[in-house]
């Protein structure tokens, strides 16, 4: 049973690498994700761009997602939004 003042804690989720590292900016490049907590991720975004293809493994290490299209060419960094918060990567994925 529930006593009051329990409380859930989410650990943090992470991003710890992902592969590859470059992608056209067209879109369509698959893309692994790896990190911690990502279990329950409800947004993947590659800069402001919200991939809408991805799925999480069962231990919630690994995501594995579409590049969405851009409109140009550049360095963008990767985001993933969990319950325990939203992680970032630590370099950028690159839009040929």
């Amino acid at each position: 049973a529930a006593v009051a003042g329990d409380k859930f804690t989410y650990v943090a989720a992470s991003i710890t690498s992902f592969t590859p590292a470059t992608g056209t900016h067209l879109g369509g490049t698959s893309v692994k994700i790896t990190g911690v907590n990502l279990t329950g991720a409800t947004s993947v975004k590659f800069g402001t761009t919200s991939a809408t293809t991805y799925t999480v493994n069962s231990a919630g290490t690994q995501i594995t997602v579409t590049a969405p299209a851009v409109s140009a060419a550049g360095a963008v960094t990767i985001t993933v939004t969990a319950p325990g918060g939203t992680a970032a990567s630590a370099t950028k994925f690159t839009y040929s």
